[in-house]
């Protein structure tokens, strides 16, 4: 009458999933059953007993077509559909918390009398089976077992840069995050923080402790510690119990970073993708986004060139500064880098910014520019991602943060700064602005009597214009919003430009 049933494996996801403990006491787990039906599921029943009592005797829970089957029903054929469990499909069944070391028997009833059920019995993350209904019936027995009682396990998260300069460093202490991952309740746990400054420990700290039921997870924090000196800095985070934690394997968690001179990095150094375009015959952009903490002078940009998918030697590519709307989406240009030809693979290039380009505190995206020409390579490292710093655009695709293309990367892009850079103020056919930055006015020096003055905002808005009387001028700013200004100076012999900030 029917076919054979297939058995189903049932995935592990993880080892050790116990949100479903957390309702239970110490000594005891929460106990699943997933049930497998064929094609006539009604014809299934099944209790639960402890171990050697047999159907029906000291029974703890009855499942399936428990009213027209019972343990009096195999191969009875006298059940009908509409009643138990659905046809081809999985039921999950928990039987509850149960205590640690006790032994149950599932006792199989099949009403047609060819079985037709398969059992998982999970415990902690821990399968027992399958066990496979036949005939008119079966008895499975299995005892709850733990892999562990005492054992908790720390995380945290990752130090978003993998350089950072003196000039913008703070706080680099993150929340830890300790998991009970056995089956027992532990008291006293707390977290050690030790931050080791190349070979030298620098910082160490425990946490005030915390209980933590089996199968909780709890956030520890410390004081905040902020690095005076440059150097590579290791973060170590030890998680400890008053019981013995039977599983130390989990109980440390590190990751390292470098403080510079002037680097800003994002990536790991390993440009292990080959190479990432937008694709030929497109315009746009590829970037990461950097945050300022601190004003500072933005001199140059690196880029990792990877040319080895296929051969752009003798190309052309500059670097783009963009600035990010409330939202945190790149928005207005900035500047543009020199262009620099590529002549080689896997190759770093530096592109000054002519002149320096001083940044206020806020988010840059700082970014390669891809023309229609070719397409190009910048090297990406996979291995090291932050949700939201990593945008891309091109041809009607707005800016998009590439995890939405399942590409959790980090491009091979730098920011170089620079404390004691300057805007240059004296390169031809810049105007001469001071101070620059500027808080409540400017003053314009050597303008040509007659010329044009105006203020242009970072949105392109016309601000100030005037006819100059006078070779020196000074402009009230106290008006003006924070931000980045265009000055311009139109006369019959030439149209000059130049920069300034308003902080």
């Amino acid at each position: 009458m029917k076919q054979p049933i297939q058995l189903l494996i049932f995935c592990v996801f993880s080892l050790f999933p116990f949100f479903s403990s957390s309702q239970c006491l110490g000594g005891q787990v929460m106990v699943d059953v997933a049930v497998e039906t064929d094609s006539w599921g009604y014809e299934i029943f099944w209790d639960l007993t402890p171990a050697g009592n047999g159907c029906g005797n000291g029974t703890l829970f009855s499942f399936g077509n428990v009213a027209q089957i019972g343990c009096s029903g195999a191969g009875l054929q006298t059940a009908t559909g509409g009643n138990g469990y659905g046809s081809n499909t999985t039921i999950n069944e928990t039987l509850g918390c149960q205590t640690i070391g006790d032994c149950f028997d599932i006792n199989f009833v099949d009403d047609w009398g060819d079985g037709g059920a398969t059992f998982t019995i999970t415990i902690m993350g821990i399968e027992q089976g399958p066990f496979v209904g036949s005939g008119t019936g079966n008895v499975f027995n299995f005892c709850v077992t733990v892999p562990f009682i005492n054992n908790v396990g720390i995380s945290s998260t990752d130090y978003e840069y993998t350089q950072i300069p003196l000039s913008q460093i703070g706080n680099i202490i993150q929340d830890g995050v300790i998991t009970s991952y056995g089956a027992g309740n532990v008291t006293g746990t707390s977290m050690n923080i030790e931050v080791i400054k190349d070979v030298t420990s620098v910082y160490n700290m425990t946490s005030a402790p915390q209980n933590i039921n089996a199968g909780m997870t709890s956030t520890f924090t410390t004081p905040s510690f902020t690095p005076t000196s440059t150097g590579v800095y290791t973060i170590i985070y030890t998680s400890t119990i008053n019981e013995l934690d039977e599983d130390l394997l989990d109980n440390t968690w590190s990751h390292s970073f470098e403080i510079t001179d002037s680097v800003f990095a994002r990536d790991n150094g390993v440009n292990d993708l080959g190479g990432i375009g937008i694709g030929g015959g497109f315009e746009g952009h590829m970037g990461n986004v950097f945050t300022i903490s601190n004003s500072q002078f933005l001199t140059s940009i690196s880029a990792l060139i990877d040319n080895s998918t296929s051969n752009i030697d003798g190309k052309t590519f500059e670097l783009e500064v963009f600035t990010l709307d409330g939202s945190g989406t790149p928005t207005t240009l900035l500047a543009t880098t020199e262009s620099k030809i590529i002549n080689d693979a896997n190759q770093w290039y530096d592109l000054k910014l002519i002149p320096s380009l001083y940044l206020i505190p806020g988010s840059y995206l700082l970014a390669i520019k891809q023309d229609t020409s070719y397409q190009q390579q910048i090297g990406a490292s996979s291995s090291i991602s932050t949700n939201g710093t990593c945008w891309v655009s091109w041809t009607n695709q707005p800016w998009t943060v590439s995890e939405t293309f399942n590409f959790d990367i980090a491009f091979m892009i730098r920011a170089n700064l620079n404390a004691v850079a300057g805007i240059e103020n004296n390169i031809p056919g810049l105007l001469k602005i001071y101070p620059n930055p500027a808080q409540e006015f400017i003053k314009i020096t050597n303008l040509e009597i007659g010329s044009a003055i105006e203020i242009i905002n970072s949105v392109g808005q016309k601000l100030v214009s005037f006819v100059t009387t006078a070779k020196d001028v000074s402009i009230d700013l106290t008006s003006f919003k924070s931000g980045f200004y265009t000055l311009k100076s139109t006369s019959n012999k030439e149209v000059r430009t130049s920069k300034f900030i308003k902080n």
